[in-house]
């Protein structure tokens, strides 16, 4: 019996010799990249990345534009709901020279009341600029306009054109006389 242990352990130790001469056998075949391999594969990640960096650099310009853009329109809303909440005028006003809007109100005596309480002042991006605004009949490029809201929901009307500098990106809030409700556009401002 002990013979067929010791035949049945020699073949085990054949098996695993063998075996471990076709791994080191085999070894042979497997080869790693060559450097010429490599620095083909970093310079076709680097050719995308030339590609795509700038299309994402524009994406970010253009995403932190809307964001302006959905910050005025918060402010407007916000501006026309404390009104009828309220019962109050409140006004936006926009300073164009500046590049600066802000929000005045809790005005019961009516517009003047309104605009002399600013409740909080928004500094737009340097690269962002109120290009123009239209109040009523009014075209202004300069200076200072206002759109006034009122405690029946109600507004002063008026449209605001703001650009980036960057691109030739643009939009216009325009807000409704009636309603009080703002429209936003986006287009190419020139």
């Amino acid at each position: 019996m002990s013979t067929g242990k010791t035949l049945r352990n020699n073949k085990i130790h054949e098996l695993r010799i063998e075996n471990l001469k076709f791994k080191i056998a085999n070894r042979e075949s497997i080869r790693g990249f060559t450097m010429v391999e490599l620095l083909v594969v970093l310079f076709l990640i680097g050719l995308m990345l030339l590609i795509a960096v700038p299309s994402l650099l524009h994406t970010v310009e253009s995403l932190k534009f809307k964001a302006t853009a959905r910050q005025i329109v918060s402010t407007l809303k916000f501006a026309r709901n404390t009104a009828v909440f309220k019962q109050r005028y409140q006004v936006v006003g926009f300073d164009i020279d500046n590049n600066l809007y802000f929000l005045g109100g809790q005005g019961i005596a009516g517009y003047e009341n309104a605009l002399s309480k600013s409740i909080k002042t928004f500094k737009l991006p340097s690269d962002v600029s109120i290009k123009s605004m239209e109040m009523a009949e009014d075209r202004i490029e300069s200076g200072k306009g206002n759109i006034l809201f009122y405690p029946d929901g109600s507004s002063s009307s008026g449209a605001i054109i703001v650009k980036n500098k960057k691109t030739d990106e643009g939009f216009r809030i325009e807000v409704d006389v009636f309603t009080g409700l703002t429209h936003v556009t986006f287009d190419s401002v020139s």
